[in-house]
């Protein structure tokens, strides 16, 4: 069977080490884990109640359009059923918005140095995909390149704000500057998965405040509710669009079980304001200590810190002493940033060892 050359060279998405790898690696009890921008106080308790009281029906079939977790939603940011859409995680909505609106010829704009998994999802298609460098020094996305790149084969903008892995963002004044002059067959993506830590900001652009009917905004429980491993996320859109995306996605996507959970998740308002409290005070510890220690570091609107160690060969050898001593980390060369770690901002144990393994680093 003939494999296409695309998907043949296709370099698949590669997450944060295991923690069980490294246990049977270097044979290490404690693992400090902070790779992934998981949410390190764990699940939200209510989520879990209701994963816990909805295993018994774990038999059934899941509802198809997922109305009741849809319904939630729509409460929740006062919308209509309709302009939302659910999947297996936002890359499960990104993957059907692919599938619903590329055509053989179109072709796809985004970033450099952006988020891997849909870089992936957008090279495993024969559609051309086109990378803008980021604004040079500054590591955020470069709106007028990204504008200048458009031409009439573009048919899908991606956009991450905040960026995974910068944790940089774009102002509401760049963004409604870029907007307005993108053309509206044109379908913007917009995946705001650390949208709870970066609200708070007033230079922020929520993309749902805007109701643009070109735009699909993308959120996720796998951070701020801490039920990564559940796999769920849902946009906001245009009724039409909304509606074919759930037309392509598979049939009962997302599971029961997940349903559930982001239905309890959204009520846990003690949970998240739990996890902002704590990724406040742990980003204000963790550039402290690095800004002591003369570490360059990028001002981050998410819960994790890209870290700039200057050469890949640093990174290298960083990497190897924090593995062989229980901390996972996140090096940067397949974002396109070989020079660069990302760092999760967790627990205050978890923070303390990772500075004070650094600190012992930089003193051999």
């Amino acid at each position: 069977m003939l494999t296409p050359n695309y998907i043949k060279n296709l370099k698949p998405y590669v997450p944060g080490k295991p923690i069980e790898e490294l246990q049977r690696e270097f044979n290490i009890e404690r693992i400090y884990k902070i790779a992934s921008n998981e949410n390190s106080l764990g699940p939200s308790p209510k989520a879990v109640e209701a994963m816990i009281n909805y295993m018994s029906e774990s038999h059934r079939y899941p509802e198809v359009g997922a109305f009741d977790l849809r319904n939630k939603i729509s409460k929740k940011f006062n919308l209509k059923i309709e302009n939302i859409a659910v999947g297996n995680g936002s890359e499960g909505i990104m993957a059907n918005a692919l599938r619903s609106f590329l055509c053989d010829g179109e072709e796809i704009i985004s970033s450099e140095s952006t988020f891997i998994g849909f870089q992936v999802l957008a090279r495993g298609r024969a559609n051309k995909y086109v990378e803008v460098p980021m604004l040079p020094g500054k590591y955020k996305f470069d709106l007028d390149g990204i504008l200048n790149a458009v031409n009439s084969n573009t048919k899908i903008i991606y956009l991450c704000n905040p960026n995974n892995p910068t944790g940089t963002i774009f102002t509401k004044k760049e963004f409604e500057e870029f907007i307005k002059k993108i053309p509206e067959n044109i379908l913007v993506m917009i995946d705001e998965a650390y949208f709870e830590y970066a609200t708070m900001y007033p230079e922020y652009p929520d993309s749902l405040f805007y109701r643009f009917d070109n735009v699909i905004t993308l959120r996720t429980f796998s951070k701020i509710y801490g039920i990564a491993g559940i796999r769920l996320g849902y946009g906001f859109a245009r009724n039409e669009i909304v509606e074919t995306i759930m037309k392509v996605k598979l049939p009962f996507e997302p599971s029961i079980i997940a349903q559930a959970a982001g239905i309890a998740a959204l009520d846990d308002d003690d949970f998240v304001k739990m996890s902002l409290e704590m990724n406040r005070e742990g980003y204000n510890f963790l550039t402290s200590e690095l800004s002591n220690l003369n570490i360059k570091w990028i001002p981050s609107y998410a819960n994790f810190i890209m870290i700039d160690m200057g050469k890949e060969e640093y990174v290298v050898k960083l990497n190897d002493y924090m593995l062989k001593n229980g901390i996972i980390i996140r090096p940067l060369k397949a974002f396109g940033l070989p020079h660069c770690i990302r760092v999760t901002i967790g627990t205050p144990e978890e923070n303390n060892a990772f500075v004070d393994y650094l600190r012992k680093y930089l003193k051999k």
